[in-house]
């Protein structure tokens, strides 16, 4: 088990105890959010990152060269192996394995009950797990279909074993805390697993609908930088890139822009807890890093291109406190087509530290503190990562926090890195969309709940705001048919034309008989067959 590791747990333990809420998420930075968990009997403990982006238990099953801690089957006196291979592709990384079913359960969530459910034991994988990562897998929270697949095999989830034994839908809550001062890297947070009925007496929490039940796939409606000089009332919002201000009942109202709206959902976007970045389309992504860059540059914060646009680490003497402007990012409601409510997200989420390091030495002191941007480019989808659910202070994340003890004077190092990211056409809501706020996720109901957290960074939301007319066809957001779905309409519609041919050569075949049944004298009663028989006698004389 690696030192940086060990000093997690202990720092772990130590806000356990300075808390009266316990913390049982952590993680390191850069890395999700990862949950302990008990597998078989006896049970073997492990940490496992907690992703709504997949639906698939999936555990390491040997050594690596970075980590000695992973599941022994042969020590598990309940393992079940079905002897069937199966894998999963991620967007980063890729795995293979075999399918088991054992008991799980999770030691910090007493209310939850152990269940035998499907595991997917990895025994290869390609640059899935991080180097000097301290967790040994993921529970996917997602739904079945973007589950681990294999041939004539279907990979059950966790939350559906759970589910299918409790004989009632379970809904999970994610509480994502970030750091806890700033010469710490290590987050924190908290998962909870909640009846449906719990959540539907819960206080008031604005709701996006889930548009589609694999991933959890949402409408973002537009991502923007708001204005540096106003509070977060979203009529004092910066709308020159893609809203239009109209005024509806002495309130301001935003009319979202159609094409920008459209290409934020071109392929998708989904809610995605294991990953870390704000991931937007390029073009959006541009856009938004423009903004923050002049925002800087207006507020004399002195920041290189590198930083903004290709991911290096900025570095500074001591902690930032950024003046930086908040980013909007526009979420469809769930209780009316026409309506949407904003997540707004301080720097603290996208201005990721990297590392915080207090290195002693002789002579004075030197420090540097270092920064990432928590946003990035992502192709054709957009995806909401952990970043949007912390608090206040979101988008400038830290990477890592270490401090070093020598003799004489000290040297520190704070870096960060932008939570924002380029990923073509694709938009991703990391986990630096989630901290600062509670979210809710209700598989069943088919919607995702967000409401203010009391740690993290100061993240805040506003709405529901009204505009003209359906968000939902307006942003194209309702889920064209797949080409499954096609292919099943035509064989319908072939059928279909098939049928009534055969059924009218069906008909042209046995019109002569039908005629001739038509055409063929009736029986007559016996009075007008006497009658007819006089007249011809009649006629005969």
């Amino acid at each position: 088990m690696s030192i940086i590791f060990l000093f997690q747990l202990i720092l772990f333990e130590e806000f356990k105890q300075s808390f009266a809420e316990d913390f049982n998420l952590f993680g390191e930075a850069g890395q999700a959010y990862s949950i302990e968990i008990s597998i078989g009997r006896p049970g073997q403990k492990l940490n496992v990152i907690v992703d709504t982006g997949s639906a698939t238990l999936a555990i390491a099953s040997y050594l690596r060269p970075d980590s000695d801690k992973y599941f022994h089957l042969k020590n598990s006196t309940s393992i079940y192996d079905s002897g069937q291979e199966i894998q999963a592709q991620y967007s980063q990384g890729t795995w293979v394995g075999k399918l088991v079913s054992d008991y799980v359960h999770f030691p910090s969530m007493l209310n939850v009950p152990e269940v035998r459910c499907d595991i997917a034991l990895i025994t290869k994988s390609h640059k899935f797990f991080m180097n000097g990562s301290g967790w040994q897998g993921l529970l996917g929270l997602a739904y079945l279909p973007v589950g681990a697949w294999g041939d004539n095999v279907i990979v059950g989830s966790w939350l559906d074993s759970m589910d299918h034994m409790l004989n009632k839908p379970m809904s999970f809550e994610l509480k994502l805390c970030s750091v806890q001062g700033v010469t710490n890297a290590t987050h924190y947070g908290n998962l909870k697993i909640l009846d449906d009925q719990m959540v539907d007496k819960q206080s008031f929490m604005f709701r996006t609908p889930v548009l589609r039940k694999r991933w959890f796939v949402v409408g973002v409606l537009s991502v923007q930088v708001m204005s540096d000089t106003v509070s977060s009332e979203a009529h004092k919002l910066n709308i020159k890139n893609n809203a239009t201000y109209n005024v509806t009942q002495s309130r301001s109202v935003y009319e979202i822009n159609e094409e920008i709206c459209q290409r934020m959902n071109e392929q998708k976007s989904i809610v995605d807890s294991g990953t870390t970045n704000i991931r937007l389309p390029d073009e959006m992504f541009r856009q938004v890093v423009n903004d923050l860059r002049n925002a800087a540059q207006t507020s004399n914060v002195l920041i290189l291109d590198e930083f903004w646009y290709h991911g290096e680490a900025a570095c500074w003497p001591e902690p930032q406190r950024w003046s930086l402007p908040r980013l909007a990012i526009h979420l469809l409601d769930f209780d009316a087509e026409n309506q949407y409510f904003t997540l707004e997200l301080p720097p603290q989420n996208y201005m990721r530290v990297v590392s915080a390091r207090n290195n002693s030495g002789s002579g004075g002191s030197v420090s540097e503190f270092c920064y990432k941007l928590g946003l990035e480019a992502g192709g054709k989808e957009t995806v909401l990562g952990y970043t949007a659910m912390e608090g206040l202070q979101n988008y400038m994340r830290v990477v890592s926090a270490r401090n070093n003890s020598g003799s004489g004077g000290s040297v520190s190092e704070f870096c960060y890195k932008l939570g924002l990211e380029a990923g073509g056409k694709e938009t991703v809501l990391g986990y630096t969309a989630m901290e600062g706020l509670q979210v809710v996720f209700n598989r069943s109901a088919g919607w995702i709940g967000w409401k203010t957290s009391n740690c993290g960074p100061n993240a805040t939301i506003s709405g529901p705001y009204n505009t003209s007319s359906s968000l939902l066809v307006r942003c194209k957001l309702i889920e064209p048919l797949s080409d499954a779905a096609i292919s099943i309409k035509a064989a319908q519609w072939t059928l279909f034309v098939i049928s009534m041919v055969a059924l009218g050569v069906l008909v042209y075949l046995l019109t002569p008989c039908i005629k001739m049944l038509i055409m063929k004298p009736l029986p007559r009663s016996q009075q007008i067959s006497l009658s007819q028989a006089a007249l011809v006698e009649q006629e005969g004389t």
